[in-house]
């Protein structure tokens, strides 16, 4: 008796598979092209009565004005979809954007609160080499929030979650940038500089740098009549 089982080393016919939104469109295509194979086969049109070539001619005109119009709205569509796309992208890009000038924002204020105590703390730092050591290491802190190159992912100074090896080796990059052009002149300590965040722009004031650094302002000010606010209140 014949095994009924279907065999599985078979081959299989090949079937080319059509997105149902172009299947129309190809069947359509596919009739415009018999038809206009048939209108050019002389041999055949003399062996056909006049009405048929004419219905013939008529149908392939209906035709081609079908395809035409599904192309056109196909296009549209395809358009639409890469708008869409588009849209979405700019849309996730601003929102990151906006987290990142938020969290550098944060770590700004934070970053001129360690230096502002540390002041404090020692009020003559500038005398002991280890401490002039550790105040521009703060210093630093601040410059590289502040001028953080723009066309690099930002790399958090205070990070929730480990770096990895490759971050940590960007970012003594990045510091090490950044003071050599402090001490070329390119940047300078304390400079007034606008960032392109709404945010930042409503806590600071400055004019924006000619050069490739990005520009988030210093807080000491801004921290200062925070503390004089809560005074006031307690009072």
């Amino acid at each position: 008796m014949a095994d009924s089982k279907p065999n599985e080393f078979t081959k299989k016919k090949f079937e080319r598979k059509v997105a149902p939104s172009k299947a129309p469109l190809r069947l359509l295509k596919k009739k415009q092209r018999d038809l206009q194979r048939l209108l050019q086969n002389k041999d055949k049109l003399k062996d056909l009565p006049e009405d048929v070539v004419k219905d013939t001619e008529t149908k392939l005109k209906d035709i081609t004005a079908q395809v035409n119009e599904m192309s056109q709205t196909n296009q549209s569509k395809a358009e639409q979809d890469n708008k869409a796309k588009e849209e979405k992208k700019a849309a996730a890009a601003a929102a990151k954007k906006s987290t990142v000038n938020q969290q550098k924002l944060t770590e700004l204020r934070r970053s001129t609160r360690k230096v502002r105590a540390f002041k404090k703390q020692h009020p003559n730092y500038a005398s002991s080499e280890e401490e002039s050591k550790a105040f521009a290491e703060l210093e630093l802190d601040l410059l590289y929030i502040k001028h953080y190159p723009k066309d690099e992912e930002y790399i958090s100074i205070f990070p929730e979650s480990s770096l990895t090896e490759d971050q940590i080796k960007a970012r003594a990059e990045i510091r090490s940038k950044i003071e050599s052009a402090v001490a070329s002149g390119e940047i300078k300590k304390g400079s007034a500089q606008k960032n392109d965040s709404p945010a930042t722009e409503a806590a600071t004031n400055g004019k924006r740098p000619a050069s490739n650094w990005s520009d988030d302002e210093d807080e000491e000010e801004s921290d200062d009549n925070d503390d004089s606010n809560k005074k006031l209140k307690q009072e």
